[in-house]
């Protein structure tokens, strides 16, 4: 930097210059300090186009950096809210899940409960049909047993009971 190195020599001539007696004026050739501006006015157009290229990139720079970071915030919020959604979607198919197991099991213990009943209905009617089935083969023994000749107790083969060897 040679504008810093210019103004360090111009501060060394200034301190080592003659002062004015009782006041805070000094004496400097005015060649010396013109020659000195020149050379500062050369370089100072180097100097600050460097300084507003180094301050421009800067500001780009800090742009750039915001805008990534506004970028990496909203997808992480977009990464966060899908997580909540399929959080929630996994808590609801859970609810639902456990409200149709417990439907199901109310509809098993009610189909049951209507088959029992049913077997039982089914079974009753079998039962009442063979009674009257049974009460008319008795009522039909009982009317031959009018036909047959009373002198022969022994003649039937169904008063004797069940054959052994059927």
């Amino acid at each position: 930097m040679k504008i810093i190195e210019l103004i360090d020599e111009l501060e060394k001539i200034v301190e080592k210059s003659p002062r004015i007696p009782f006041t805070e004026r000094i004496l400097v050739e005015g060649s010396l300090l013109l020659d000195y501006l020149d050379r500062l006015r050369t370089l100072l157009p180097d100097e600050l186009r460097q300084a507003q290229w180094i301050q421009q990139e800067r500001e780009r720079l800090l742009a750039e950096a915001q805008q990534q970071a506004k970028e990496l915030l909203a997808e992480a919020e977009q990464k966060a809210q899908s997580l909540v959604q399929e959080t929630e979607l996994v808590k609801q198919a859970r609810v639902e899940a456990g409200e149709i197991t417990s439907r199901a099991r109310r509809l098993a213990a009610e189909i049951k409960t209507r088959a029992v009943a049913y077997a039982d209905e089914v079974l009753r009617e079998l039962e009442n049909y063979l009674s009257e089935i049974l009460s008319n083969i008795k009522q039909g023994r009982q009317e031959l047993e009018a036909y047959r000749p009373s002198s022969s107790p022994s003649a039937s083969p169904d008063d004797q009971g069940p054959d052994p060897k059927a």
